[in-house]
């Protein structure tokens, strides 16, 4: 009797240690707690998103991507986002390659993009970027982002119900490419996750992990 109720125990600590946290979710929707949130695109990159909103509207960002690779040591990035009233600012890279690539910073100048944009409307505006590599060369271009609002619902994120904002995204560069992106806007988290491929998949939501470093 004594084995079996040792055992119970052992099982039952197992269970609640496998169990995931639970969340807050009016917290996430109306505080500034910090969130993490996952998802992934079908081509099989993973994304992790960190974020760390602020009452005055200064929030960071914090990005951690992995693309699918064959290669026995999986290349990671990182990005630090600075972003101001809703609109991104500046940002920082980090990658585990060499020389050029190591690192980049970028610093954003909107023209024609509102405080706080809710992605609920049609929008085209241009984005001047100002980059600087880990060579300390320096690229200065503007490009033309056009934004259209596709559709809006309410769904299950993690545990919690929110609000999700549909568009896409064409961002047409100086020499005319045109990049084509799916994106899916929170308002309530005030964050978007975007893909190449097809609309980007979410696959949890947390307030309890472990903060994402930049790659050395």
């Amino acid at each position: 009797m004594r084995i079996l109720s040792i055992l119970l125990v052992v099982l039952a600590n197992s269970a609640s240690a496998q169990s995931p946290p639970a969340i807050d979710c009016d917290a996430i929707k109306n505080s500034v707690v910090p969130f993490e949130l996952t998802y992934h695109s079908q081509n099989g990159t993973k994304t992790v998103v960190q974020a760390y909103r602020n009452t005055s509207g200064h929030d960071v960002v914090w990005r951690r991507w992995t693309p699918p690779s064959s290669h026995p040591n999986t290349p990671v990035f990182v990005t630090k986002a600075t972003y101001v009233d809703g609109v991104v600012a500046s940002a920082e890279l980090s990658t585990p390659y060499a020389g050029k690539y190591s690192h980049r910073t970028a610093k954003y100048t909107p023209d024609g993009v509102p405080k706080n944009f809710d992605h609920r409307s049609d929008l085209t505006v241009k984005m001047r970027t100002v980059t600087t590599s880990g060579d300390e060369t320096t690229e200065d271009k503007t490009s033309t982002i056009s934004y259209k609002f596709k559709s809006e619902e309410t769904a299950a994120v993690g545990s919690c119900v929110l609000q999700m904002i549909h568009g896409e995204i064409d961002t047409t560069n100086d020499a005319g490419r045109t990049r084509h992106t799916f994106q899916v806007y929170f308002p309530e988290l005030k964050v978007s996750v975007t893909a190449d491929d097809s609309e980007p998949v979410v696959d949890g939501l947390s307030t309890v992990f472990s903060e994402i470093k930049p790659v050395n």
